[in-house]
């Protein structure tokens, strides 16, 4: 009797180690996919860009910021100028260029001139659209190339509070497509005072007068990367 109980126990503890080994759903072994990076701002003067959003610029005091998300690109600028009671906002500008197909021949090689400067893209940058807000805020509108010259589209949502100002590209304007590159920068054109100044990178140009500036550095914007915005990979050329 106590042998039949003894082959019963291990009948049943065999059983159940089978049915835990055999008949048990299968572990799941596939990676989870990141998403790609998205972060939405909400444009109302608040600087609520992350840290991870934030660019050195070409100038002291003043700091670019990116990020995306489905619908928009967003672009944040902060330093003195951009407060409308600083001096010479009348003349004072900032400007966000974007190629919206890297790589594809259309698109501009030079910006549009102000007074006398005007600049020329690094290679692999063709101008699609560009943003321009005028300091004093009362100037702002999207424009794009037809080929030949920059026409008025719209002027996008945008907010200033102090010395920051924000703005949102609509993709739905800009394309569907997958990758954009992005230059900024900002410039006095008031007569024998011109300068170009607070470009993206730090190292993307020597502040001054430039006639013909010589832009060097974009930010490369993939939709379907992981990276965050200001990860050195996504510095071009």
């Amino acid at each position: 009797m106590r042998r039949l109980a003894l082959l019963v126990a291990l009948g049943a503890c065999s059983k159940g180690s089978a049915t835990a080994t055999i008949d048990g759903p299968p572990r799941d072994s596939t990676p989870v996919d990141a998403a790609p990076y998205s972060h939405r701002i909400m444009i109302d003067g608040v600087d609520d860009f992350l840290s991870a959003e934030q660019f050195p610029t070409t100038s002291t005091g003043y700091g670019a910021r990116v990020s995306w998300d489905a619908e928009n690109i967003y672009v944040g600028y902060a330093g003195a100028d951009l407060d409308p009671v600083a001096a010479d906002t009348a003349t004072k500008w900032l400007f966000v260029y974007v190629d919206v197909d890297p790589g594809m021949p259309n698109g501009a090689l030079v910006s549009e001139t102000y007074n006398t400067q005007g600049a020329t893209f690094p290679a692999g940058f063709r101008a699609d659209y560009y943003v321009r807000w005028r300091c004093d805020e009362m100037f702002l509108m999207l424009k794009q190339y037809n080929g030949a010259t920059w026409t008025d589209v719209t002027a996008p949502p945008a907010s200033r509070a102090g010395t920051f100002v924000e703005l949102a590209l609509p993709r739905a304007t800009l394309g569907a497509s997958t990758t954009m590159n992005v230059v900024t920068w900002m410039i006095n054109e008031k007569a024998n005072v011109e300068s170009s100044y607070a470009g993206l990178y730090a190292n993307n140009f020597t502040d001054g007068y430039a006639a013909n500036l010589a832009l060097t550095k974009f930010l490369r914007i993939d939709f379907a990367s992981t990276r965050d915005p200001n990860d050195a990979a996504n510095q071009k050329p």
